[in-house]
């Protein structure tokens, strides 16, 4: 019998290939997430040691030049985190958009594996169909040998 054959193998193989290349560029995206996050911890635990630095000094002896640098590097660092923060929300919307294009591979993939089941099982079914037509013609010719009526 003939052995089956999916007409839109080419297509299924290029769409195993694109999933593949979202799944990766998901990957790239959650890692620069990642790093923003990170980022954003560093910022946020630099201005915690600030915070503390000026309520030591806050404590001690009042020099007011001090307290200004401090609330000066505190601006900056607030500046800084709402610019990482901005930065965090962007890296996320990109992973976003990049997770709903890997679904969108996976879907056109799946639907593609689907197609390809169900043109297996009709194939199966043609053959078992010739199968059991050649089988009884056989049997039909061998019982007309035999001169059986």
């Amino acid at each position: 019998m003939s052995s089956f054959s999916f007409r839109l193998q080419r297509l299924l193989g290029f769409r195993n290939i694109q999933e593949d290349e979202a799944k990766r560029e998901l990957g790239l995206r959650r890692i620069a997430l990642e790093k923003e996050a990170a980022r954003l911890y560093s910022l946020k635990q630099e201005e915690e040691s600030n915070l503390k630095r000026w309520r030591e000094q806050l404590q001690q002896d009042i020099e007011l030049p001090r307290l200004q640098l401090t609330q000066e590097y505190s601006r900056v660092l607030e500046n800084r985190m709402l610019r990482q923060r901005e930065q965090h929300r962007k890296s996320e919307d990109r992973v976003e958009e990049q997770r709903e294009v890997a679904r969108q591979c996976w879907r056109k993939k799946r639907m593609l594996e689907v197609l390809k089941g169900k043109a297996r099982l009709e194939h199966n079914y043609r053959e078992q169909v010739m199968e059991r037509n050649l089988i009884d013609e056989i049997v039909l010719n061998s019982y007309n040998r035999k001169g059986g009526d």
